[in-house]
């Protein structure tokens, strides 16, 4: 059996009332060479049994279980990715979905770069989209990343080569505290002047941000899920969504200084051609 291309990581510490969603849009990618290591971190009983289910019958899953780890278990990330077989790796997070396209677009973000993200989407509880428009080869984007707490992206959109990852002194480790996971794990790469970084400007996700949640109870937030995942599977109300989303992105673009607008000309020209197409 060949290696797959891709190996994702999907970390879960919570009940499974949102994991089958995220599950079902990694199972209907556009590219379906992966292998997906559901990592149980603490879960619950029934995470595990959900997981397991899925696996029974989706020879690509594995499911990793453990007792809750330090911080948000990051070490059991690092194990995983021991056993990784793909060639470039993902990771989604248990609340957010994909769209089919998403391991089409990293693929060709990552044949040019060894760590890099997609447009980070945010879908707010009022159904308004939030994308975020800063690059990673902007310097001082990349500056402030490796010195403040701010991060552009998180774990559902990026993706790296897993022999980059590999020749890190360290790869996924629990964080300081006060440091979010993955922007401890981001850095990692960044400050790596040999590595190649990019950013690659498409729709291919929906980023359920926990923080603008925080008082739902799980009933609402699954709710959420089936509802977007509904929408997003089919093709009419999936095209509408990336619209709305390169829209958006077009409309940065317009409020950018002129003195920042020639590297966002390839951009402007992209939309315009997708657009057309």
């Amino acid at each position: 059996m060949s290696d797959p291309a891709f190996t994702i990581l999907l970390p879960v510490h919570r009940p499974p009332a949102l994991l089958p969603y995220a599950i079902a849009s990694v199972q209907a990618q556009e590219r379906q060479d992966f292998e997906l290591f559901v990592i149980c971190d603490g879960a619950p009983p029934e995470t595990a049994t959900l997981a397991r289910q899925g696996a029974a019958g989706d020879t690509r899953i594995r499911v990793f279980e453990h007792p809750k780890g330090e911080r948000n278990g990051e070490l059991y990330r690092q194990q995983a990715l021991r056993v990784a077989r793909g060639k470039y790796v993902c990771q989604i997070a248990d609340d957010d979905l994909w769209l089919p396209n998403h391991l089409t677009e990293m693929a060709i973000l990552l044949r040019a770069a060894d760590f890099g993200h997609i447009s980070m989407v945010w879908l707010m509880p009022d159904e308004t989209l939030h994308v975020a428009l800063q690059n990673l080869s902007d310097r001082a984007i990349r500056q402030r990343m490796l010195t403040e707490n701010w991060n552009l992206f998180g774990p559902t959109t990026a993706g790296y080569r897993l022999s980059a990852y590999r020749g890190l002194p360290e790869g996924w480790s629990p964080a300081p505290r006060g440091i979010p996971s993955d922007l401890f794990m981001w850095r990692k790469f960044l400050a790596r002047p040999e590595l190649r970084v990019a950013t690659r400007y498409a729709i291919t996700s929906a980023h359920f941000a926990t923080p603008h949640r925080q008082d739902w109870p799980m009933a609402r937030r699954e709710a959420e899920s089936r509802r977007w995942a509904q929408r997003l599977a089919d093709p009419a109300l999936r095209r509408a969504f990336v619209r709305e989303g390169e829209v958006k992105i077009a409309d940065k673009i317009s409020e950018q200084p002129r003195r920042s607008m020639r590297p966002l000309r390839m951009i402007a020209s992209w939309l315009n051609w997708k657009s057309r197409a």
